[in-house]
Parts: structure tokens; C-alpha cells; sequence
């Protein structure tokens, strides 16, 4: 498991954060030991919709954050202390320890706060969700990282937990609010995030609300047979997350066939326009060759089946141009939603998931999802197809509130 933790989402993506929290007081006074919200800080409440399947007691939330771009991680405690990350908690009073090791605690539960105020200033955190358990999250010796759950690997000490999170950032008058839940990685159990703010009237919802065992019978009759062993106990993996997928495994060329069909169509020519903007250009060899608006010459690479699932390599990689990364980003959309090659398809959301090669698990979280929305893969943010929800104001919201489902 690294010890390191950077967002590995990159280019448009607003998938981002998890805050940091000083617990509120009902009437807005705090009670003793609890603090003031301050400016620019905003509640979130977390309400266990699990039936009694879970107590209180059993609802552990995890709130990792920077305070500024590039500064140093915070965890927040359950006094409400947003407080720097340090490796010497894992031996402090009251740390964890599970298969030999210690780790630090950095997780409350709602029988400890079910509301609490979020930071006027996060970015690249997640608000981790677990029933049952903590999650048991590593921090690097010098204090610059930690490490989230790698779902690889089955001696992970957070593979035997059930685990879900959400995402966002916000800065008081610099960003605005963005977040979103997500299955880019993974699907652990139903929740749903409503983000409001009543100066503007924005109250919108997302997520899922069917039950977990619901989502569990319905998965794999809605999927094909590349995808049904994504489903486990615990979890069903995103493609991207699963060996199955990567050199080697049993799915290493599932979109090859389909990387081929586009990639020998647009020998004869490339032309996307989108958002009033063109980009031209012709495929030679494994090379796209093109322009956007008459710019300087750009490269894509052929992508493999790796690529398109994680969105990375050929289609999103350190050193490519920020033209370079925007088509891959383009492209990675397409080819999860089966449109790669007709570019008049890719943003035509009626024609997504038709039945050729495509990412059987976006589609079907999309379509159990709220009005059809999902991260289901790297950049599903293009077209509008997420559960991003933004706000047109870097003003806090008034409320965010995440409901946790069984």
C-alpha cells in the first residue's frame, strides 16, 4: 500500500474533497468542548438511512483535506479539530491496530456527531464512509502523504470493511463548491448527497437510492460476462480497479477491438466539435496527429484496453499538453460510453451504451442512479453525464447533508 496520497484524477475533473469539521450545535450555539462555526464554514450532516442494519456507534466518518492547494494534510478529530496529519498517532493512546500493524485514528462516528462544519477552505480530501469499522489509512514517516485503500490487494487491512466516500472542494470566495459521490473506483453501498444553498435556491440531489442488496441482484443480469466477476462481498470494483483489466488479466484487450475500429476510421480523417470548438486531424500508424482551431500540432497515442478504463497512459499522462489531455479526455469519454468511432455520437447521450464495447459498469450505475448520473469512469464529467454538483458562487452552500444506504 503506498504511503503517499495525491487526487489521481486528473484534467477537467472536479472530483475532489473531504473536509475537515468543527462540530455545530443544534441551535447554532456549541456546547461545551465544541466550537463556533466560523465564516465560510457550512454543515454537513451524515444520516444513517440503513434500517438498524448499523448503529450509530457502527457509522465511522473519515475527513481527509488540505487546506490549501499542495499544503499538507488534515484529518479532523471528533472535537472538531482539523489538525495536521502525523505519522507518531499510530502509536498514540487510542490507535488502531489490525493485522500486526498501528495506524493512526482519524475516525468518529455519528454517535459522536451527526452534524458537523465543514472548513471554509478544502481541497483534494474525501469524506470516507465506513460501517463497522474505522478505516485503517497509513501515513508516510515524513508526514507528506497517506495511503488509501488499495483495492488490489486482499491483505489490504480495509478489504474485509464496507466503505464508501464522498468528494469535493471548496475555498470561501475562491472556489466553488464541487463535489460529488463517485464509482470510479468502486461501489460499497447506496448513499445519496443533497447539496443546497438557499441565497441562490440551489437544492439538488445525487446518487443512489435503491437498497444495496437491490444493486447487488440487478448487477450482473445488467452487465456482460467481462464485468460480472467485479462483484464481491465487500465491494464491486470499477474496471480500473480490477487486475482483470490490466496486462495479464483475463480482460487485457476487451476494447482493443474497438480502440482498432476507431483508430483505422480516423486514418481518413478526425473532426470533433464540441462545446464551439473543432479539433481536425488523421491517424497515421498508432499516431492522431491534430490541431484545435487551427492550433499548433498536437499527438495522441494509440490507447490500449489499460488506458481506456483508467483513463491514463496514451489518453492522460505527465508531460502531454494541456490540448494533448483534453482530446484524451475526450476520448477516454467516448470509448467507455461505445461511441468511439463516430464522433457525431459523442455527445449524443441517447446514443451512449448501445451494445458495442463499452464500460458495462457506468452504464449500470447510471442507471440506477438519480436522473441517470454517475461517475462511473475517469471524466464522466464530460457532457454532463456525473453526480458533480458545482455551484455558480464560490459563497458556502447552506447545508450538505449525506445520507448512508443499506
Amino acid at each position: 500500500m503506498s504511503t503517499k496520497h495525491s487526487p489521481h484524477r486528473t484534467g477537467r475533473r472536479l472530483r475532489t474533497a473531504l473536509a475537515a469539521l468543527v462540530l455545530l450545535a443544534a441551535a447554532g450555539t456549541a456546547a461545551p468542548g465544541q466550537a463556533q462555526a466560523a465564516a465560510g464554514q457550512f454543515p454537513l450532516t451524515v444520516k444513517n438511512d440503513t434500517g438498524g442494519k448499523w448503529t450509530d456507534a457502527q457509522v465511522h466518518v473519515t475527513v481527509l483535506g488540505m487546506p490549501e492547494p499542495g499544503g499538507r494534510w488534515h484529518y479532523l478529530k471528533p472535537d472538531g479539530t482539523f489538525t495536521p496529519i502525523d505519522h507518531n498517532d499510530a502509536t498514540a493512546p487510542g490507535h488502531l491496530t489490525k493485522n500486526g500493524r498501528d495506524y493512526a485514528n482519524m475516525s468518529f462516528t455519528l454517535a459522536q456527531a451527526k452534524t458537523v462544519a465543514m472548513p471554509s477552505s478544502v481541497y483534494g480530501g474525501r469524506v470516507f464512509l465506513s460501517l463497522g469499522s474505522p478505516m485503517y489509512l497509513p501515513i508516510a514517516a515524513d508526514d507528506g502523504g497517506w495511503g488509501g485503500p488499495d483495492l488490489g490487494d486482499p491483505k489490504d487491512p480495509n478489504a474485509d470493511v464496507y466503505f464508501d466516500w464522498y468528494e469535493y472542494t471548496f475555498a470561501d470566495g475562491k472556489a466553488n463548491f464541487g463535489g460529488n459521490t463517485t464509482q470510479v473506483d468502486m461501489f460499497g453501498f447506496p448513499m445519496t448527497a443533497r447539496l443546497e444553498q438557499s441565497s441562490t435556491g440551489y437544492d439538488q440531489t445525487v446518487g443512489i437510492t435503491k437498497s444495496r442488496a437491490e444493486v447487488f441482484s440487478q448487477y450482473p443480469g445488467a452487465v456482460g460476462e467481462a464485468f460480472e466477476p467485479l462483484a464481491g462481498t465487500y465491494r464491486i470494483l470499477a474496471p480500473r480497479s480490477s487486475p482483470l483489466f490490466s496486462p495479464g488479466g483475463a480482460q487485457q484487450g476487451y476494447f482493443q477491438a474497438a480502440i482498432d475500429q476507431a483508430w483505422g476510421r480516423y486514418a481518413g480523417g478526425f473532426t470533433l466539435t464540441r462545446l464551439g470548438q473543432t479539433f481536425t486531424g488523421k491517424v497515421s500508424g498508432d499516431t492522431l496527429t491534430f490541431t484545435k482551431d487551427g492550433s499548433a500540432p498536437q499527438k495522441l497515442r494509440k490507447p490500449t484496453t489499460k488506458d481506456v478504463v483508467e483513463c491514463s497512459g496514451a489518453l492522460a499522462a505527465p508531460g502531454m499538453s494541456s490540448l494533448e489531455l483534453e482530446l484524451g479526455a475526450e476520448f477516454c469519454a467516448a470509448f467507455n460510453r461505445g461511441v468511439a468511432d463516430d464522433t457525431a455520437k459523442w455527445y449524443t447521450p441517447s446514443a451512449y451504451y448501445s451494445g458495442k464495447a463499452q464500460n458495462d459498469f457506468a452504464k449500470f450505475f447510471h442507471s440506477v442512479g438519480i436522473d441517470h448520473r454517475a461517475y462511473g469512469f475517469p471524466y464522466d464529467d464530460i457532457n454532463d453525464q456525473s453526480s458533480v454538483k458545482i455551484l455558480n458562487n464560490s459563497k458556502p452552500p447552506s447545508a450538505l447533508t449525506l445520507s448512508v444506504g443499506w
